[in-house]
């Protein structure tokens, strides 16, 4: 079962150094940043200075943070980037380590052409390359040649991802590579309440608070994007062989599951003048994935007590701000914050593709309150959702900088 209120300061978080195992000084706090797309980064402060920090945090060294909010736990593994210690006059003097997530290692790029693939057939070599685990759902697309110049491979992996309408996300060690309805599905079996209670009591008045502090969607027929603008989308060739042009349309509000009970029409037509296809049948494919990402047509952003599971890509249930905007959310971008003292607070941005009533499917029931934490139906279908399994490798570092004269952790987290 789902709460809609939980302590608000119940919480509490781990951070170690698994190559430094006796460190054991605890921060004051730490802040992780998570978007749709885009590697996990975390930021923990420590109290006070020390020549550890710079001496022994190189970058490249493992790092592990679990938290929980008394009901639920996340795990932040990845590697140090970066500290910084000011040099002020004042007695606190805070060090912050910055880390990124375990997809660190995608920031590689290379001269590496891959002929005759799919695209989850290059991500999972790439995965493996890397040694994180590959969970990917098959496409039958298939490309006569893809080349990773210009790139890095986390950028090709999300080039790769537009082509085809998927999306890409880390999660641990685990890639996954999925139509976005399916990955959606796979963290639907226990999806977080966020629910608005009490206008006129303070954010401390009672032990048990409500779970949503602030929400502010924008509902509309149309909202404006830099990418994947709610618009039917158009494109238009000639066969190479036949010499026979065609025109392929798809609309976001007829491909997918929807979240919503209502969805509208888009309002405007959109040429895909940048996409370039040899067939009718790839650009079909090219109109359905443009749609199928332009979906999720109003935004949200929104404040409330943590919770591990406010992830990109996962759904929340919003409760208790109004009849059209209560329901399934998808989170796009999510910052946690959690503190010494048990504080948990988290900021996200989130989007949906409609308004009033949530439409159930077998993995999205109707109400995430009262559904058990496992979906025995949607298992069997689609695969068990399982925790992220990880360790640490000894045989490759993360990163080799022995031309400069010192050897970083020759450790790395693989996923298994």
């Amino acid at each position: 079962m789902n709460n809609t209120t939980q302590n608000r300061q119940g919480s509490s978080f781990k951070v170690s150094y698994p190559d430094f195992p006796s460190f054991d000084l605890i921060p004051r706090f730490f802040r992780l940043h998570q978007e749709a797309g885009k590697q996990d980064v975390i930021e923990v402060t420590y109290p006070q200075l020390s020549t550890f920090f710079t001496k022994a945090l190189a970058t490249g060294v493992p790092i592990k943070v679990i938290w929980n909010n008394g009901s639920t736990t996340g795990t932040f593994l990845g590697y140090v980037w970066d500290s910084s210690s000011p040099t002020q006059q004042t007695i606190k003097r805070d060090t912050v380590i910055r880390a990124i997530g375990a997809s660190l290692a995608l920031k590689e790029s290379a001269s590496k052409i891959w002929i005759n693939k799919t695209a989850p057939e290059i991500v999972t070599n790439i995965a493996t390359t890397f040694k994180l685990n590959p969970v990917v759902t098959p496409d039958a697309l298939r490309f006569g040649q893809q080349s990773m110049v210009g790139h890095t491979y986390w950028q090709k992996i999300q080039e790769l991802a537009r082509r085809i309408g998927f999306v890409a996300q880390v999660y641990g060690t685990d890639l996954h590579f999925h139509p976005i309805d399916t990955m959606i599905d796979k963290f639907t079996t226990s999806i977080p309440v966020l629910s608005f209670n009490e206008p006129t009591l303070g954010a401390y008045a009672a032990v048990m608070s409500q779970t949503l502090d602030y929400f502010k969607p924008r509902v509309g027929d149309y909202t404006e994007r830099a990418a994947y603008t709610n618009r039917t989308k158009t494109l238009s060739g000639a066969d190479p062989i036949t010499g026979n042009s065609y025109t392929v349309s798809a609309a976001p509000h007829t491909v997918g599951k929807n979240l919503r009970a209502s969805t509208k029409a888009p309002l405007f037509n959109e040429v895909l003048s940048s996409t370039m296809s040899g067939s009718k049948s790839s650009a079909k494919s090219a109109v359905e994935a443009n749609a199928q990402l332009s979906r999720f047509s109003i935004h949200a952003s929104g404040a409330g007590q943590g919770d591990p599971r406010i992830a990109p890509y996962k759904t929340v249930e919003i409760n208790g701000t109004d009849p059209t905007t209560d329901g399934f959310w998808i989170v796009n971008k999510a910052s946690h914050f959690v503190h010494m003292d048990g504080r948990y607070q988290v900021e996200f941005t989130c989007m949906t593709d409609g308004v009033g009533a949530n439409q159930p499917t077998s993995a999205r029931p109707s109400q995430a309150g009262i559904v058990p934490v496992r979906n025995i139906a949607h298992d069997l279908s689609v695969g068990i959702t399982r925790p992220t399994i990880s360790s640490l490798s000894a045989q490759t570092a993360m990163i080799s900088t022995t031309n400069t004269g010192f050897q970083v952790t020759p450790r790395r987290w693989v996923g298994h």
